[in-house]
């Protein structure tokens, strides 16, 4: 087996394990000439593991294209074979394969991709191949794209089976080819379950394991849960072939602001049975793991020359190891304070196509709705009577209601991204007119080198309207690019994020700093960015961190993460953390913590936040309200998502209040609150 990564030896963005003999990973190259065929090439500089664990450094005569030493050079790697896509074509080549030819590299190129609607094949999250070798004929290669898209090809074939995943949380997850299940899978976004595809009777419809978590966990002290609650989580699903065992791999890490690296701070295996029960282990026996970006792999150990017992991690930083001893619902930004139900299908019209009555349900009426259950509870029948629910006569386009109507909201406003265009529009505002609606088109948007502009993080407003003159919006796109735009100018400004902290992270306007900002990932490190090009970065200290026990740990450990900050009328900023817990078929909140975030970049932990309440939901731009002027509760979070919505005292973090999604309407899987006009 060879275990191939590329680390920082030239500007080496990819980094890989690859798997052919020896077992080795690579460093870089070393530039030696050109050739007309490959322009720059180099030496390949390995790691070879064949004669200690440690390695050796060797510098090969085998000669490579440099352009795979490129940041963008490569989008994956399986079984040695290293994976490049260019204008729209994926190509297999052996050329990073020490045992492989430099004279005759074999190339084999996939046919074109083919984009499905509202998905984008820019962004790959990694590739796998079911065998050693794409040349055998029933091998079938896996590329899993950021977002919904799954692509599958026989390159004995030559043609790509796409599938749309339509669970959210195998957006962002590795694939990996199962042999014992002789099936793709993916380990969902919090590890909470799996699903599988295949090109037979599971390819539209999945195969969904629940991961009964976790039962015996090994105990930490006060301090070290701190320090973990603080990282960033990634898992991976691992196979032993040898054994054919499988194993779920939550990795910790944390940036170390001296280097500007991710480093690992902490690993932890499970051992999961066919039962879907993972069970914590700190002894796998005679195996060794090998987690890199690409696909994941696991060897015995007295084979290999390796430690046992090991997990073995490459990333950009270089060569680290681990011993374990071991639908809708909306607020819009017009008075009645609401939120979005829905639409009752009542008609077309020649401009909308399909129409639909505005179904909301008004704060005013029933602050908050009818209470179902509390903490992890989950009904039987999760239906029930909503806060006030109106049918209004104002129709509104059927299309806003679908999955991919709309990417954003902002002070009322919602934006949709149709053909690369932009549109800021009033339709689902209650008080807005249905006959006469606005609809802002801002200019087409220009994607940046090596980013994309297909998949949106969120859209954020420096002010109320984008009429008026000042007002600039953002729009955060997942990978580097920031844009920004003055609809009264209609012009864009592209930025390019270079710290992959901020990759993933949502964009918010703060009118204290009159900057758009943004939450590194883990919630420690802050960004602000303007129309002038201005940015500032600093890091956030946290001197007060949130008692864990044990039990609630345990707990937690599970859940899935996510950071927000909010601004609120007072001054204030806040930063909140956000866990969420996957139960069959639906996604609930189980725990908040607010800290309140000082100038001088402190976040410090707090229970009461006065007569104020925060507003969370799932793609919108959170805000802030004084409690008194609403009729709301006042040091309470209202949270809000596709199957979860409730609200939950800030003093009392574990008690979480749910409400009912109202039924009977178009269903709405892209839930937002936005804030009624100040």
């Amino acid at each position: 087996m060879c275990l191939i990564t590329l680390q920082r030896h030239q500007h080496l963005g990819g980094v890989r394990f690859l798997s052919e003999t020896p077992l080795c990973h690579i460093v870089g190259a070393e530039r030696c000439g050109s050739t007309p065929r490959d322009g720059d090439i180099g030496k390949l500089v390995i790691n070879d593991y064949t004669e200690s664990s440690s390695g050796t450094i060797k510098v090969l005569e085998k000669t490579v294209p440099m352009d795979l030493m490129k940041e963008t050079g490569t989008i994956g790697a399986s079984h040695g074979w290293v994976v490049t896509l260019k204008d729209g074509v994926v190509r297999l080549q052996d050329d990073l394969n020490p045992s492989a030819s430099d004279s005759f590299p074999k190339r084999i190129s996939l046919p074109p991709l083919v984009t499905l609607p509202h998905c984008q094949t820019q962004f790959v999250t990694n590739v796998a191949m079911s065998s050693s070798s794409p040349e055998d004929d029933d091998c079938i290669v896996a590329v899993k794209f950021a977002g919904p898209q799954l692509s599958l090809c026989r390159p004995a074939r030559s043609e790509w089976v796409n599938i749309r995943v339509e669970d959210p949380h195998f957006f962002f997850s590795r694939v990996m080819y199962s042999r014992r299940d002789k099936m793709f899978s993916m380990l969902s976004s919090s590890g909470s379950h799996t699903g599988s595809w295949d090109l037979g009777e599971h390819m539209h419809k999945p195969k969904i394991q629940l991961l009964q978590y976790f039962t015996t966990l090994p105990e930490f002290v006060q301090s070290e849960l701190q320090i973990l609650d603080s990282c960033c989580t990634a898992e991976h699903l691992v196979e032993s072939r040898p054994t054919g065992e499988f194993f779920l791999v939550k990795s910790f890490r944390e940036r170390n602001y001296t280097t500007g690296r991710m480093e690992s701070r902490h690993t932890m295996v499970f051992k999961l049975d066919e039962e879907g029960f993972p069970s914590y282990t700190n002894n796998i026996g005679d195996l060794c793991i090998f987690l890199s970006e690409s696909e994941p792999f696991c060897l015995k150990a007295s084979l290999s020359g390796q430690c046992s017992n090991m997990v073995y991690y490459i990333e950009n930083n270089g060569r680290g190891i681990r011993q374990h001893h071991l639908g809708g619902v909306r607020f819009l930004s017009e008075t009645p304070l609401c939120h979005i139900v829905g639409a009752e299908h009542c008609g077309s019209t020649w401009r909308d196509g399909d129409v639909g009555k505005l179904v909301i349900c008004n704060f005013s009426a029933s602050p908050c709705g009818t209470k179902v259950f509390e903490k992890e509870e989950v009904p039987k029948d999760f239906i029930a009577p909503g806060c006030g629910k109106e049918v209004l006569e104002k129709t509104v386009p059927m299309d806003l209601m679908k999955a991919t109507g709309t990417i954003g909201a902002s002070h009322g406003w919602v934006a949709t991204l149709r053909d690369g265009v932009v549109c800021l529009q009033d339709d689902l505002n209650p008080s807005a007119s249905d006959s006469y609606p606005k609809r802002i088109s801002l200019p087409p948007l220009v994607t940046l080198p090596h980013c994309q502009t297909q998949m949106v993080t969120n859209v954020a407003m420096s002010s109320s309207s984008p009429e008026d003159d000042d007002c600039i919006v953002a729009v955060k796109f997942l990978g580097p690019q920031l844009s920004l735009c003055r609809p009264a100018r209609s012009e864009w400004v592209n930025i390019r994020i270079e710290d992959p902290g901020f990759f993933s992270s949502r964009v918010m306007y703060s009118r204290r700093e009159e900057m758009f900002s943004m939450l590194g990932s883990g919630g420690k490190r802050i960004g602000f960015w303007d129309l002038e090009g201005k940015q500032i970065a600093y890091d956030l200290v946290f001197p007060y961190f949130p008692e864990f026990l044990q039990t609630e740990w345990n707990r937690l450990l599970p859940c899935s993460r996510s950071e927000h900050l909010v601004d609120s009328p007072t001054g204030e900023t806040f930063l909140v953390k956000w866990y969420t817990m996957y139960f069959p078929g639906h996604l609930f909140s189980v725990r908040f913590d607010v800290f309140k975030v000082v100038r001088l970049g402190l976040a410090i932990l707090t229970e009461d936040i006065g007569d104020l309440c925060i507003f969370l939901s799932y793609k919108g731009e959170p805000f802030c309200l004084q409690a008194s002027l609403y009729d709301l509760s006042p040091n309470f979070i209202y949270f809000l998502s596709t199957h979860d919505f409730g609200k939950a005292n800030i003093r009392d973090i574990a008690r979480v209040r749910r409400y009912a999604m109202v039924r009977g309407v178009a269903k709405y899987p892209a839930p937002y609150f936005i804030p009624p006009l100040s």
